[in-house]
């Protein structure tokens, strides 16, 4: 995959940062990140010393700011073979204490920038091109206290399904992933101050898990660059469960480590 070009979101930690190193081992050379935090996306950017590497600091909830310094920042590259939308927001809403406010910006973030990034990406795309939408195992349902996320997300499986369907005589191939529980800064965050759990959460929650542990932002990461590789170059529209867990049936030991 050498000489290839990334148009990587949610690049400044995580599962963006993880994406971003790999595709750089697997020989892509050319980034474009894409995240609000500019610091921390300054020190992704400083990993990946000998590639061409653009960052971009930018809200993907403001659709005026991604429809022109994006589009600008997209356009300026030329050509593209692959587009992560990693980006998203896990802001905690059930069905009774959503405000309209919140349930728009969960869309906004999680729906509406991964559609316009691809409509932006696509018409640069090569043959071969993949775009990878970062989704979730709760678009089958989750818990009571992220009705709306599960919801942003089970709109972004049908929406990867319609791009695949939509660009497939192009040889443009779209992926979902829906991600189970993964470890990040911006989890370990949400966890101890919205959750009150102790700092070594993920060791403890890890080891209940039927695999030992949580998955990590290089899990994702490597099953991305194998979408992008052409060992994937037959298959497009697919949605993969990545997680120790099989949707849809029930746990006969639920409290084994």
């Amino acid at each position: 995959m050498t000489g290839k070009t990334a148009i990587i979101t949610g690049a400044a930690q995580g599962v963006g940062a993880a994406t971003a190193q790999r595709l750089a081992r697997e020989g892509f050379n050319r980034f474009l990140l894409i995240d609000r935090a500019e610091d921390a996306l300054g020190d992704v950017a400083s990993t990946l010393q000998g590639h061409d590497v653009r960052t971009l600091a930018l809200d993907l909830g403001d659709i005026d700011a991604l429809m022109d310094r994006g589009a600008r920042a997209i356009g300026d590259l030329g050509a593209v073979d692959m587009l992560v939308n990693a980006a998203g927001t896990t802001a905690r809403g059930g069905i009774a204490d959503t405000t309209p406010e919140t349930f728009d910006m969960i869309l906004a973030v999680n729906l509406r920038a991964p559609f316009f990034l691809t409509q932006l990406a696509t018409p640069l795309m090569r043959q071969g091109g993949t775009i990878v939408n970062i989704t979730s195992m709760l678009a089958y349902g989750g818990p009571p206290f992220l009705a709306s996320y599960s919801a942003s997300k089970a709109a972004l499986v049908a929406l990867t399904k319609s791009t695949a369907n939509t660009l497939k005589r192009d040889r443009i191939r779209a992926f979902g992933i829906n991600l189970g529980w993964t470890w990040t800064p911006g989890e370990q965050r949400t966890q101890v101050e919205t959750h009150g759990l102790p700092e070594n959460w993920r060791e403890t929650v890890g080891a209940q898990q039927p695999f030992g542990r949580l998955l990590m932002p290089d899990d994702p990461a490597g099953l991305i660059a194998f979408l992008a590789s052409p060992d994937a170059a037959m298959m497009t529209g697919a949605i993969i469960d990545l997680d120790q867990f099989v949707a849809g049936t029930v746990d006969d030991n639920p409290g084994a480590a």
